[in-house]
Order: C-alpha cells, then sequence, then structure tokens
C-alpha cells in the first residue's frame, strides 16, 4: 500500500519537473516573441507547480498530496493520451493548451507514476484479504 510519505515524495518531484516545464518554455517563447499564443498552457503548469509545492511541504496532513497526485493521474493522464490524436485544446485562442509530441510524453511522466500510487493506495494488499 503507498504510504503517505510516497505521495509527499511524489508533490515535490512533480512540483520540480512542473517548475522546470513552467520557466524554460516561458523563457523561449518570450524570446521568440509568442508567448501570448498560449500564456494559459504555462499558466495551468504554474499553478500544479504551486499546488504540488504546497502538497508535498506545506500542508499540515497527505490528504493534500493524496488527492494532488489523484488529480495529476487523471488530468495528465487523459491529456497524455488524447495529445496523441489531437493538437490540442482551444487552438487559436489566448487559452490554448498544444499538445505536441513533446508535451505528451511530459503529461504521462507525470501521470503514470501518480497512476501506480493511486493505484497501490486504492488496492487492498494481499495481507488485507480474508481467509
Amino acid at each position: 500500500m503507498a504510504t503517505d510519505r510516497q505521495f509527499r515524495l511524489y508533490c515535490r518531484v512533480a512540483a520540480f519537473l512542473f517548475a522546470g516545464f513552467t520557466v524554460y518554455p516561458v523563457i523561449t517563447k518570450l524570446a521568440e516573441h509568442r508567448l501570448a499564443h498560449d500564456w494559459a498552457h504555462s499558466a495551468l503548469h504554474l499553478l500544479f507547480c504551486l499546488l504540488a509545492g504546497y502538497a508535498g511541504w506545506a500542508s499540515r496532513d497527505a490528504r493534500a498530496a493524496r488527492l494532488f497526485t489523484g488529480a495529476v493521474a487523471v488530468i495528465y493522464g487523459v491529456l497524455g493520451v488524447i495529445g496523441w490524436f489531437v493538437p490540442g485544446l482551444l487552438l487559436g485562442t489566448a487559452v490554448a493548451i498544444p499538445l505536441d509530441p513533446v508535451a505528451n510524453v511530459f503529461h504521462l511522466v507525470l501521470a503514470v507514476p501518480a497512476l501506480v500510487l493511486v493505484a497501490r493506495y486504492v488496492a487492498p494488499s494481499r495481507g488485507d484479504a480474508a481467509p
């Protein structure tokens, strides 16, 4: 069974990944004068970075970490899969979320371990089964 410590560790690692995937694209988009095309995508990553940081370090108990991990498993899992079939969401608007191969891999790198943790947390361990 997944422990609270594992959920917090996942959130801490995710915070660094989200930070990297926020800062680098913002810098490159600013340099190329194209941040206005999909600023919401970077804002969402920043929001998830802040939520992951809170769940991993600042929350009093691990409920926030478990909730955040479950949300990432679902939201980023869906984005990681549908991104291989559609080029993005709300494209052509200021809140566009492009789903290119790099974004799809990033989404799946976050979602798969989250899914594993959630599955281990939800599924009863063999020692808990009744005889």
